[in-house]
């Protein structure tokens, strides 16, 4: 008893959808991965702004009360 030709063009539709499902889904993930190490890198970078926005408010400060003294 073997299946049907209208259920092996089925089966074949199928296994072409999964197959091609399953590169996009590769692509995606290398994205993902790529997106994991890029925010892995940014976590010293945000340190770093965020000691820069510390010194510029400072700064500002300083020269606000010094313009000010005049």
């Amino acid at each position: 008893m073997s299946p049907s030709p209208r259920f092996s063009q089925r089966l074949a539709i199928v296994e072409q959808k999964v197959c091609r499902m399953e590169v996009a889904i590769d692509k995606v993930a290398r994205k993902v991965d790529e997106m994991h190490a890029i925010l892995l890198q940014a976590r010293g970078v945000r340190w770093a702004v965020i000691a820069v926005c510390g010194l510029v408010g400072v700064l500002a400060g300083v020269a606000h009360w010094v313009i000010g003294r005049t």
